[in-house]
């Protein structure tokens, strides 16, 4: 019985780790995105001003 336990306690954890890791390349999606869209409309006023 403590060796099904300690096997559901590892399975957790790594739930954990590969949610953590998911969370954040969401992150790191969204951060891109951001940025990206800041330059394109960065480019496109200094497009326009030209």
């Amino acid at each position: 019985m403590a060796i099904v336990v300690g096997t559901e306690l590892r399975r957790h954890n790594a739930r954990r780790a590969e949610g953590s890791v998911m969370s954040q390349l969401r992150h790191a999606a969204g951060i891109c995105t951001i940025v990206s869209s800041f330059t394109f409309l960065f480019a496109l006023v200094i497009g326009l001003i030209r």
